[in-house]
């Protein structure tokens, strides 16, 4: 019985102390013997126990190391940078997740809790200090709701390909409609999270988008579909032509742009690549794109920007600056 009680107190300490490592705090013989009533020996065969333990377990083939800090006086977990994500680099995501404004408040603040918690306790005030004001002034999407799990949910019926049908309320929509979906992709953009998904009767070449917030319910069927490799969807490649998660067709534009800045332009169509220079400012390019979010982008470039082919896109754009000109008239 003894032995046994002995065990399970072992096992705690040993698995309270990876936590602790595990969490960037430092261990130190001292402080933990006398929080488990034991002696400092009794900690030093715990550290040697861990070690070993270390020396097997491994993570992208390194394995994890427990070094002793003079400066801190106890033991930390060496964090290799090529598998534990550093201070700066989780400073980077923080700011890139309150930027996309997609989650409510409280799981904005869960995230940014989790992430913090992954670099040692030194890191954690600077990395507080420096998002306080705008996760302070932080404003979830008017829609206020969690898209935590349809992402997830949905998510796993993309990687089983399996047919869903969903209660979906579109944006021109006067009220919900049914609709069975064959989903293939997720991405996000502009705030949002956006299902692709083909209608279980293919009418069109390319898949729709559906914005997730906008899906009243779900359900994960029974069925499941199949779509040849050649054919498969790819989420990278769509995303390189699509402007405001707008489809539309897909088709070569040329364009003359005018502006002082290039470098943005080339961001912006991943896809789109110099064909000649006139001057330093002036330059003629060719991009894949789907149609109708192209035109919104293409609008907000004002002056800078002239389409050239292909010839209904750029009357359309004369006919939109038109009417846009009346308004101001």
């Amino acid at each position: 019985m003894e032995n046994k009680a002995y065990a399970l107190g072992k096992t705690f300490r040993l698995l309270a102390h990876f936590e602790k490592l595990c969490q960037g705090e430092v261990l130190r013989k001292r402080e933990a013997a006398v929080i488990f009533g034991v002696n400092e020996r009794t900690i030093t065969r715990d550290i040697d126990d861990l070690r070993a333990y270390c020396s097997e377990a491994q993570i992208f083939g390194r394995p994890l190391q427990i070094e002793y800090s003079a400066e801190h006086e106890g033991y930390l977990l060496a964090k290799n940078e090529h598998y534990w994500l550093q201070p700066a680099e989780i400073l980077a995501i923080s700011r890139v997740l309150l930027e996309s404004r997609a989650f409510r408040r409280e799981e904005i603040e869960i995230m940014l809790h989790k992430l913090k918690i992954q670099v040692e306790p030194r890191h954690r005030k600077h990395i507080s200090t420096m998002l306080a004001n705008e996760a302070h002034h932080y404003m979830p999407l008017q829609h206020g709701q969690s898209v935590l799990k349809t992402l997830w949910d949905l998510s796993q019926a993309i990687r089983k390909k399996q047919s869903v049908k969903v209660i979906y309320q579109g944006l021109m929509d006067s009220s919900p409609s049914e609709r069975i979906l064959q989903p293939v992709g997720m991405v996000f953009s502009e705030y949002y999270f956006y299902l692709i998904a083909y209608r279980t009767q293919r009418t069109y070449d390319y898949p729709t988008i559906y914005r997730l917030d906008r899906i009243k319910t779900y359900e994960l069927k029974d069925e499941h579909f199949h779509i040849p490799y050649s054919e498969r969807f790819e989420e990278g490649e769509f995303r390189k032509r699509v402007q405001f998660m707008q489809a539309g067709n897909l088709m070569q534009v040329q364009i003359r742009y005018r502006g002082p800045s290039l470098e943005a332009i080339l961001d912006r169509l991943p896809t789109a690549r110099v064909i000649s220079r006139e001057t330093e400012q002036d330059y003629l390019l060719e991009a894949e794109v789907f149609g109708q979010g192209i035109k919104m982008w293409f609008l907000s470039q004002g002056e800078n920007l002239e389409v050239i082919k292909p010839r209904a896109l750029r009357e359309e754009m004369k006919q939109t600056v038109e009417k846009m000109l009346k308004l101001y008239t």
